[in-house]
């Protein structure tokens, strides 16, 4: 991981990489209702490294490789002291592998979904805090919605 210089375009970049999961995610939502699950689960690990960009964006770290997300996301686990959200991260990795290789059988996509959703859920909350430490006041970026009341 690289540490990022900071800049006034800081919050573009992060806006940039939360416009691309949330046009993952809803991809990922069409390719589900055509039962297309394999496309879907790259679609929804899309979304997931997309958030996990976005909140190392908002910390001033760039995550440029595959091996660098399991990184950054234990890091944040043991900063954030919740010890679900690197195994929620390591359980999620195999939304990759069942692009390439079909691993999971479709009567078990659906807890990968909500586990998606739930990473995703905790990955935005953390954020916001972090934008809200940077700036001493609310965050003004603006976070999707459909994580706070996808199937809690």
């Amino acid at each position: 991981m690289m540490i990022m210089k900071k800049s006034q375009d800081m919050n573009d970049i992060t806006s940039g990489f939360l416009k691309m999961r949330d046009h993952y995610l809803c991809n990922a939502e069409e390719t589900i209702k055509k039962e297309e699950l394999r496309k879907a689960s790259e679609l929804l690990w899309g979304a997931i490294t997309q958030a996990i960009k976005a909140l190392g964006s908002a910390s001033n770290i760039y995550i440029g490789k595959h091996g660098e997300f399991f990184d950054f996301v234990r890091d944040v686990g043991k900063e954030t002291k919740d010890k679900e959200l690197y195994l929620l991260f390591l359980d999620l990795n195999a939304l990759h592998k069942n692009f390439y290789d079909e691993t999971i059988p479709s009567r078990d996509f659906p807890i990968y979904y909500e586990k998606a959703y739930l990473f995703l859920r905790k990955i935005d909350g953390i954020m916001k805090k972090v934008l809200e430490a940077k700036s001493g006041t609310p965050n003004k970026m603006k976070f999707t919605e459909q994580f706070t009341n996808k199937n809690e």
